[in-house]
């Protein structure tokens, strides 16, 4: 684990090795439900926070899936992100609402959503047309729930806005 996430360890819902997570799921009661999201979350702001919220409410256990520093690079550009992945696993982690954090090397959730096995749910923002892992979650036997996208709040816009400063 790396020093700075260790130094929250404490206080971080942060899974470092999937299995571990999935043993805890298992010991869960079978009537859980686990739900599964996952996203850049930099620049955290109010929309973030109310789609996790709202995430949460959708079952007993959230997921949250933290996209790699690469592939965030390859999809928003070269400035992007503003803040570390390991920054971006502490804030998600350090969230009441948030039961679990995990690394999310590609966009597409697949692999993480295979090796848990046990997901329920997996939703994401209907401001997408297409669902990395919606397939997979289908096979799994769960579901893909879009929730409404947050108007007003916008991690470019919030870039956009500071680089004009």
């Amino acid at each position: 684990m790396n020093s700075s996430l260790r130094y929250f360890s404490k206080n971080l819902n942060y899974f470092d090795d999937l299995k571990e997570l999935k043993k805890n799921i298992k010991n869960m009661p079978s009537s859980k439900v686990i739900v599964y999201t996952y996203g850049a979350w930099d620049l955290v702001h109010p929309g973030h926070i109310r789609f996790l919220s709202r995430a949460k409410e959708l079952g007993d256990f959230l997921i949250v899936g933290i996209i790699s520093d690469k592939q965030i690079k390859e999809f928003k550009g070269i400035d992007r992100p503003i803040q570390s992945e390991n920054d971006r696993l502490i804030n998600i982690g350090s969230l009441r609402m948030v039961d679990a954090v995990i690394r999310q090397p590609i966009y597409d959730p697949s692999a993480q959503l295979n090796q848990i096995s046990k997901i329920d749910i997996l939703t994401k923002g209907d401001d997408w047309d297409y669902i990395p892992g919606e397939e997979t979650i289908q096979s799994l036997g769960g579901k893909l729930i879009k929730l409404g996208y947050t108007d007003n709040f916008s991690t470019s816009a919030i870039v956009k806005k500071m680089s004009k400063q």
